[in-house]
């Protein structure tokens, strides 16, 4: 592996979702020599973990931007569809329960959970009903969408159903890699990827040669960088919203 070929610090993403023992989870990652800086992953509070350098994107901002641009453009409470297979799909999720709480909006959690369409056809099936149902019954009139294939996807299921983007649906979706691509080019969250991935680097390379402090251990505190997302507001939600500083040039 990487450190018997001599590496002396280490960028981790895990590819983990909810652990069976939260407290414990990442205890093999503890036990690592050698410098270590979480990318996009966080630990639980006092978990092994905790006291890692860590670099992310604010993905509670992101989702909190989305929902407020939607709010403001008139909606109710917006539905959010979202797979649960990712740490960034459980921070989006637990980031919308956030953002309806800080904005006031009542009611049940709009939460549709989907899957790839190639994974499992039959619940992305399920799911695009869902959202059908909940505009034509008058229940929601937009929704986010964690991630931009399953945004392009349900896009184009929802029009052979009847329901259109934005006509009909304003929607947002969180990723933005290809959602400027799609037939109707879609408003995205944009989590800062390139600038976590530069300061996890940066900061990695920091501890290894960095200067050291008398007293203690001689290292500089630990960090917990968060990134805010940004908000690109494109054809997919109707008429511009309130709020210009949510909003960049359609890329």
């Amino acid at each position: 592996g990487l450190l018997a070929a001599g590496a002396q610090g280490l960028l981790l993403a895990p590819s983990w979702t909810a652990p069976d023992h939260p407290e414990r989870y990442g205890e093999w990652i503890a036990r690592l020599p050698g410098e270590k800086v979480l990318v996009e992953r966080e630990g639980v509070p006092g978990g092994p973990l905790e006291g890692l350098d860590r670099v992310v994107s604010d993905h509670a901002h992101g989702v909190l931007l989305a929902v407020r641009h939607l709010v403001r453009l008139g909606h109710g409470t917006p539905m959010l569809v979202a797979r649960s297979d990712s740490p960034t799909a459980q921070a989006v999720r637990t980031g919308f329960t956030r953002a309806l709480a800080v904005l006031g909006l009542a009611g049940t959690e709009p939460l549709i959970t989907t899957v790839s369409a190639d994974r499992d056809p039959a619940l992305f099936e399920r799911s695009a009903l869902a959202v059908r149902s909940a505009v034509r019954e008058g229940r929601a009139s937009s929704v986010l969408v964690h991630n931009d294939e399953d945004a392009i996807r349900l896009v184009r299921r929802l029009a052979e159903l009847g329901v259109r983007v934005p006509e009909d649906l304003a929607l947002i979706t969180y990723d933005d890699e290809v959602a400027a691509l799609a037939d109707t080019p879609l408003s995205a969250v944009a989590p800062p990827k390139r600038d976590v991935g530069r300061g996890a680097a940066e900061l990695l390379v920091e501890r290894l040669s960095g200067p050291r402090y008398p007293g203690g251990d001689g290292r500089p505190p630990r960090r917990h960088v968060a990134l805010l997302p940004a908000l690109r507001v494109r054809g997919s939600c109707g008429r511009p919203g309130a709020d210009d500083a949510d909003r960049l040039a359609a890329v």
